[in-house]
């Protein structure tokens, strides 16, 4: 065999003794080597590739062996490498098979114990991932306060600049601001708190009577929009008024004197804020929910009690809510809590509404009308008051009777009072509402019948 051929060969057994060091320190073997192991049939190049590739192979456990008694280069190089380190074929074979289950594992590495799952890569990356950020944080934070914490800004100016021009202009209306603390409110009695505020209602809503008597409603020719509804008008103008003192919160001079005017706060109690407050709201949601609610419900109502009593019922119960409101929190001492917003006039303005148009049924869009004419005004009215009295009966039983969620449950229970009050001056007689609906109707229809 030619295993016993190289054996029995004093120069090949030479080759073999020192081949496997030469190929691993990267040397290549003489052409009298390769003769003495391939003989002429390879040439130098040939025979160290071939040896080369039969080493890393062999490495490797991916020699697939030619059929036995073969005379090919590979199967001589492989008896020249047994000769000089053996291999156990069958424990080859088996290392092989567990590189190849270990491959097919994928990127979960290596098995832990008894563990059916692999130690995953991935969370070992994020780990180090982690580690090298904080490590990159810290460097960071160390080296902020030697450059002053100074990012260069696009236009050349800094943004601790900025900053501190921004710090320095609050700080300057900050110093003008009252320092008084809420712990240590002003020494007034209840008389001196709620009395002025008390006269201030009844003054409001006297005036507000006697314009509703005397109003006359313009001639087409005096409008500024002649083409304009009456009640489109009106309702455009209470929002209008709504949306500029929502952006006049927005401007940092004006904070003092609107704090005053538009915000009713016990604990300083300012006349004026009686009916400024009505007109003002400081979050985005809170305007466009209440004037999407005074688009619906005063458009409805302006139609059927006209202008000068919608705008004397707004501001009538508005005052009326407010007052409600200052009466609760003096009574229960919550210095802390405000109120702003018109909620207790719109609540005022439904409650009319539903008590007005007891008779009628309610259209909801974008339902037909004929599956949504069962729901009754008075129905729904007693829905909205349940669920502001549950949220009032709810706070209560926390200290007060106010906030739920930052909503003034009182002043909407109030409005509702106030609006079911005056809606018993404002509902027309039966012999009213049929002259008005049939004014309404088309020519046809109001001719007799022969």
């Amino acid at each position: 065999t030619e295993n016993a051929r190289f054996s029995s060969n004093t120069a090949v057994h030479d080759v073999v003794s020192k081949l496997s060091s030469q190929l691993r320190e990267g040397m290549e073997l003489s052409k009298e080597e390769i003769e003495i192991i391939f003989g002429k049939q390879l040439k130098r190049s040939q025979g160290n590739q071939t040896l080369h590739l039969v080493q890393e192979q062999r490495s490797n456990r991916t020699i697939d062996e030619d059929s036995p008694g073969s005379q090919t280069p590979k199967e001589q190089a492989l008896v020249c490498f047994r000769m000089n380190t053996p291999c156990d074929k069958d424990q080859a074979f088996l290392a092989r098979q567990q590189d190849e289950e270990r491959a097919a594992l994928g990127p979960q590495g290596k098995r832990t114990g008894n563990c059916v799952y692999a130690e995953s890569v991935l969370e070992q990356t994020k780990m180090e991932n982690l580690a090298r950020r904080r490590v990159v944080k810290g460097q960071e934070e160390a080296k902020a306060p030697a450059e002053g914490n100074r990012l260069s800004m696009s236009r050349g100016q800094s943004l601790m600049q900025r900053r501190q021009v921004s710090e320095a202009r609050v700080k300057k209306w900050k110093d003008r601001a009252p320092q008084d603390d809420l712990h240590s409110v002003p020494q007034m009695s209840f008389i001196q708190r709620v009395g002025p505020a008390t006269l201030m209602t009844a003054a409001v809503i006297s005036l507000c009577v006697m314009f509703a008597q005397n109003y006359i409603p313009p001639s087409e020719a005096a409008r500024l929009f002649p083409n304009t509804s009456p009640a489109t008008g009106t309702i455009s103008v209470l929002v209008a008024m709504n949306c500029a003192v929502w952006v006049g919160w927005r401007v940092l001079p004006l904070r003092r004197g609107m704090m005053k005017v538009f915000c009713l706060a016990p604990a300083y109690p300012y006349l004026f804020s009686m009916v400024g407050n009505l007109f003002s709201h400081q979050m985005f949601f809170h305007l466009c929910s209440n004037m999407v609610s005074l688009w619906i419900i005063g458009g409805n109502l302006h139609d059927d009690i006209g202008r000068g009593n919608f705008l004397a019922l707004y501001l009538g119960c508005g005052i009326a809510a407010s007052h409600i409101f200052l009466l609760n929190t003096v009574l229960f001492k919550r210095w802390a809590d405000v109120t702003v917003g018109c909620s207790g006039a719109i609540c005022a303005l439904l409650a009319t509404w539903c008590c007005v148009n007891v008779d009628k049924g309610i259209r909801i869009w974008p339902f037909p009308s004929r599956t949504t004419e069962w729901v009754q005004p008075l129905a729904l009215l007693i829905l909205f008051i349940a669920a502001d009295l549950y949220g009032a009966v709810k706070c209560f039983r926390f200290g007060g009777l106010l906030f739920d969620a930052r909503i003034d449950h009182v002043s909407h229970l109030a409005g509702y009072g106030a609006g079911m009050v005056a809606a018993q001056y404002l509902r027309p007689t039966k012999a009213q509402r049929q002259r008005r609906d049939r004014k309404q109707m088309p020519h046809i229809e109001r001719a007799p019948s022969s």
